[in-house]
């Protein structure tokens, strides 16, 4: 498909994704119902959006728990590509992140982990237990109208915030854990083939689906101009107030990521070009003087590799 006829169809697309994040599990027939939409043409569309891309997942975030939590670790090695290479399928490793600035390696893992042994380890920015992760929903396509509503919704913050949420306690077995081992990357993908291959029964798996909400955030991901066409930041923000800019931040025109880990927010965010860079940073500035954050930091990403993909 041409750029061109991708361009025409965003709106469209557009409408589907906000479906589909509002309700992970919507079938085909709701959503075209919903927005009066033929049902075949956005079954088409949702073809198209996942062959580009511009859709992914929904993906299936755990809250941490007494009994299950993720430890995130900024960090710098002296030669981190070969490290990031050395972690590759290690035990307990949920996430790689190979950056470039103050922090090279970003790692989530499942276990707090000693990495100052490590060959090349030169030094931590933030080490510490991290929230579940929390994905925006884009409401607008147009980048201008975005800033312009972000502008908007400046004001100081009071209340302070965090994203981290514990819950007492997460009740899944091992079938639930290989359940969501195979639908983390996306929860509407076809049930039947992936529970005969588990040996799952299909009552355990309907039950388990129902209590997602329960445990998890489930988000998609959306990228209207398609992943490759962006360039990816990492911010590391010092706030008390966590939660306002996260969906201050969150109202850009493609998914950001946040989670918190200690006193700071983390948050990815993509970009198209240098005007949307110089635009946010400018932006960013605005933040600290309204007192979001008293320092940041940041990183671009070099490459990301989620463990766990069977």
């Amino acid at each position: 498909m041409s750029k061109i006829s991708i361009e025409k169809r965003l709106p469209r697309y557009h409408k589907i994704y906000k479906q589909i994040y509002e309700h992970p599990a919507i079938p085909s027939y709701q959503a075209a119902k919903n927005i009066g939409m033929a049902r075949s043409t956005v079954s088409r569309y949702l073809i198209e959006m996942y062959d580009f891309s511009i859709i992914q997942g929904p993906f299936i975030f755990v809250k941490p728990a007494q009994n299950c939590h993720q430890f995130a670790s900024f960090l710098n090695f002296k030669y981190p590509l070969d490290v990031y290479k050395r972690f590759k399928g290690f035990p307990h490793v949920v996430c790689r992140n190979l950056v470039a600035g103050p922090w090279n390696l970003l790692l989530i893992c499942e276990k707090p982990m000693n990495f100052s042994s490590l060959k090349g380890f030169k030094h931590s920015v933030c080490h510490d237990i991290k929230s579940v992760t929390r994905l925006s929903k884009v409401v607008s396509l147009d980048w201008d109208q975005s800033m312009e509503k972000m502008y908007k919704a400046l004001s100081p913050p009071r209340k302070k915030t965090t994203l981290y949420e514990e819950i007492p306690f997460l009740p899944w077995g091992e079938q639930e854990w290989t359940l969501y081992h195979k639908f983390q990357h996306n929860t509407r993908g076809r049930a039947t083939s992936i529970l005969k291959e588990c040996g799952i029964r299909y009552g355990r798996y309907q039950k388990w689906v129902s209590e997602l909400p329960k445990y998890t955030h489930i988000y998609p991901v959306f990228f209207p101009k398609r992943p490759q066409n962006y360039f990816i930041f990492d911010f590391l923000f010092k706030s008390e107030y966590h939660e306002q800019l996260s969906d201050i931040l969150g109202m850009l025109p493609s998914t950001c990521v946040f989670f918190s880990v200690g006193e700071y927010l983390m948050a990815r965010i993509a970009l198209l070009d240098k005007k949307e860079e110089e635009d946010l940073f400018t932006f960013l500035y605005k933040l600290e003087e309204n007192e979001y954050f008293t320092d940041f930091s940041q990183v671009v990403v070099i490459s990301s590799s989620s463990e766990h993909t069977e």
